[in-house]
């Protein structure tokens, strides 16, 4: 637990860092007159208060841990690898072959993850999750997303 409390502390303020330098260059503003910068600064500073937090508690268990000498669960680089790569895939094929195809197989690479459905199963939940993200994002919200690929 303790390898993975640090872990998430580094990512989380990895992501602050990366707000704080995409976001030095809007302007503030003030509380009652918010600028463009004022949330993503906020939400910085959340994620360093949040992966500071974590980054103790890390620390705490490893110190507790190396008193007692216990043994830590092996991390489940199956789960770890499906999900960055379906995370990857999505960014990399939305694009080109729109968001039904892209969430199609994004959901599919995801559900990877968990151990013991059939391939079936995998196929209908990415086919179901997809038609459910086109009508929200595509149709609900009205965003300017590729349906299809452009091809079509």
């Amino acid at each position: 637990m303790a390898v993975r409390d640090l872990s998430v502390a580094a990512i989380a303020a990895a992501f602050a860092l990366i707000l704080l330098i995409f976001s030095t260059h809007l302007p503030l503003g003030t509380a009652l007159r918010m600028g463009p910068g004022f949330v993503p600064r906020a939400v910085a500073f959340g994620l360093i208060f949040v992966a500071a937090g974590l980054a103790l508690r890390g620390l705490l268990a490893l110190r507790r841990r190396a008193r007692a000498a216990a043994v830590e669960a092996p991390v489940h680089w199956r789960g770890t690898a499906s999900i960055g790569v379906s995370v990857l895939a999505f960014a990399t094929l939305i694009q080109p072959i729109g968001l039904l195809a892209s969430a199609v197989i994004t959901v599919f690479v995801a559900s990877l993850a968990q151990e013991g459905d059939g391939a079936r199963q995998r196929v209908l939940l990415a086919g179901g999750l997809a038609a459910v993200a086109g009508a929200v994002f595509a149709y609900g919200l009205g965003l300017p997303l590729p349906i299809l690929p452009t091809v079509l």
